[in-house]
């Protein structure tokens, strides 16, 4: 079972895709699936294809283009 913290650092991980990679189609999967793990049970759910997202995301490690804010 994941912690809150764990499930957290998955979403920015999928943010931080959704806002920097190239490719719209995968920027937009990244998206869906982090505003999707927002609903506390939906990390239980997950499927093969969200699973291997979620490994790309950290694969990436993009930071965010933005701060606090600033950019």
């Amino acid at each position: 079972m994941l912690t809150l913290q764990e499930q957290q650092k998955i979403m920015f991980k999928l943010r931080c895709v959704a806002e920097r990679d190239p490719e719209d189609i995968v920027a937009n999967r990244a998206s869906q699936l982090a505003y999707e793990l927002e609903d506390s049970g939906r990390i239980h759910r997950l499927t093969d294809v969200d699973r291997q997202l979620i490994a790309y995301a950290f694969r990436k490690n993009y930071q965010p283009t933005r701060v606090g804010g600033v950019a």
